[in-house]
């Protein structure tokens, strides 16, 4: 297994403890990934949470209640890559995760959540 599959399973795992916790833990996930993996690519953040929700669906029935976690998962990911492309929009720097915290300064909706 490469470094970078490593990484990867450890984001991917982080994500779908935070997404299936019963609280609200899933409203933090994001600045919490911000926080612990800043150097990462912000869209490395967006795949992990795709791949922690796909997981997720694929390991539940439709009807269970848990597969609301995946939903939560896929649209935080949606959320991230939106946030991407306004930055580049933006003309504002986003190679890190940690860029994404000055943009939160523009659109702070992940700021509130």
């Amino acid at each position: 297994m490469t470094v970078m599959s490593l990484r990867i399973e450890e984001r991917v795992a982080y994500a779908i403890e935070r997404l299936m916790r019963s609280d609200d833990a899933w409203r933090s996930l994001v600045r919490e990934m911000v926080d612990r993996w800043p150097d990462e690519a912000p869209l490395e953040l967006g795949f992990a949470l795709v791949s922690a929700a796909s997981a997720i669906e694929s390991s539940f029935t439709k009807t269970s209640p848990v597969r609301d976690a995946a939903m939560q998962g896929y649209r935080l990911a949606a959320l991230i890559s939106m946030d991407v492309y306004a930055m580049q929009l933006l003309e504002m720097k986003c190679e890190k995760a940690s860029d994404l915290i000055a943009y939160w300064d523009v659109d702070p909706f992940f700021a509130r959540l």
